[in-house]
């Protein structure tokens, strides 16, 4: 059974305040992250708030799609797919100016955390010091962390991270948020939070409650269908990969899940079509700005353009990641995992474990925790991993990550350099090398 979005601010309302009020209270970090991801977990819903407070171990917070999102659209989906196929034929080849063509291939298992402070990032590490299956991390930076000002950009958060990756010997990949959840978050850097950018971003619904010490009852998602939002994250895509494009140790770059989220403004037809053409864009010029590392974007909805994004993706060598492992959830076993059938073998694929996907097989579902082998085997055998991604979450009980811990030191882990995953490489690509 599915429960409606307001059923689940009901249920989780009175945690989600018990979690509140135990900050309130005082406590240091690792204590009040604990007691709320306790409460959290009763409700069910602590592995992915509707409401946005981001958890300490919720890798990427979502929404509960939005109606449109979901359904069928024969008219915008044979559309767009055309004009992806269109400009795929005419498109010239990507590779025509790359003079090494190599690109650095580790096939695995990488975690995900919510937090990012060098604690947290030296804890995780030692965790996995000892898999070689387990490759390093991926950490998610938001596009105002990295962008400053217009064309100022600080890398310190990444340059440190990164470090203390290699020096354990992982290595770790980047994903820049371009949504944010949190009340009153900024999806993308103030200045283009004018008219030239039509505001940069839309606000998204974030379960229409106020924040902690804010107003704002909104998240935001960046602006894609204005032309010039899409220029400045081609250039920040750009800026990225002229620092960190033949860094051994940097392992991936990727971008968010494509759901637009509840706008609190519904774009026009003509604006989500031109918000996914620029999304194609974006991709591909992600791809030429790392030529010898793999580009992915996250996928999931809107269920109309993912067939023709999918299309340019593969055209540009762009890899498919997900957010989402649920096994029974109808949207996705219908809609979205086949789609990963024009991806595989051709580029990377890379499905990630939330941490409700711990919790339950169906999105917004009832508690019915999985097998964490049950879990890898879909990510292996049904999507194709090449990468799976594992939120480091302790909510719930017993806490998931210490179970996909053992699982990774079980018998019947696979123990060769991949975790079982598939390691060929993609036949967009002209070589695959461990390192440069």
């Amino acid at each position: 059974m599915k429960y409606s979005f307001q059923s689940r601010v009901a249920l989780t309302g009175s945690m989600i305040s018990l979690a509140v009020m135990l900050a309130a209270c005082g406590g240091g970090e690792d204590e009040t992250a604990a007691q709320a991801e306790s409460a959290q977990a009763v409700a069910l819903e602590s592995a992915k708030e509707v409401t946005s407070t981001t958890s300490s171990d919720g890798f990427m917070p979502e929404v509960t799609p939005d109606a449109w999102e979901l359904a069928n659209d024969p008219t915008v989906e044979q559309s767009f797919l055309a004009a992806m196929q269109q400009k795929a034929a005419s498109a010239p080849l990507l590779s025509a100016a790359v003079t090494d063509a190599r690109v650095k291939w580790n096939p695995g298992h990488y975690i995900a955390l919510g937090r990012r402070d060098a604690t947290t990032l030296q804890q995780a590490l030692t965790e996995i010091k000892d898999l070689p299956q387990v490759k390093g991390l991926i950490l998610r930076y938001e596009w105002p962390q990295i962008e400053t000002s217009k064309g100022v950009y600080d890398f310190t958060r990444i340059d440190r991270d990164l470090a203390l990756a290699q020096s354990a010997g992982k290595r770790l990949w980047v994903m820049v948020g371009t949504k944010v959840f949190t009340a009153g978050g900024r999806a993308v850097p103030d200045y283009m939070h004018t008219a030239e950018y039509e505001g940069g971003a839309y606000k998204i619904l974030i379960g229409a409650r106020d924040a902690l010490g804010s107003n704002e009852r909104y998240g935001e998602n960046a602006a894609l269908h204005n032309v010039k939002v899409r220029d400045r994250l081609i250039a920040l895509a750009t800026a990225l990969g002229n620092r960190y494009n033949r860094n051994n140790a940097f392992e991936g770059m990727t971008f968010n899940e494509t759901a637009m989220g509840q706008m609190a403004v519904p774009l026009t037809t003509t604006q989500r079509t031109a918000y996914f053409t620029n999304l194609a864009a974006v991709d591909a010029a992600t791809q030429r700005a790392f030529p010898n590392t793999v580009a992915m974007q996250f996928i999931n909805f809107p269920r109309p353009y993912m067939a023709g994004l999918i299309t340019n993706m593969v055209n540009s060598k762009v890899a498919l990641g997900g957010p989402d492992i649920l096994m029974q959830d109808p949207d996705l076993t219908n809609n979205i995992y086949p789609l990963y059938d024009l991806a595989k073998g051709k580029v990377p694929v890379g499905p990630s474990v939330q941490p409700e996907n711990y919790l339950t097989t169906v999105q917004n579902g009832p508690l019915n925790p999985p097998k964490i082998s049950d879990l890898y085997a879909f990510g292996r055998n049904r999507l194709g991993a090449n990468y799976m991604f594992w939120t480091r979450s302790f909510t719930g009980s017993p806490a998931p990550y210490p179970k996909v811990l053992e699982f990774f030191k079980s018998s019947a882990f696979p123990k060769d350099s991949s975790g079982g995953l598939n390691a060929t490489c993609p036949s967009t690509y002209a070589a695959c090398v461990p390192k440069l």
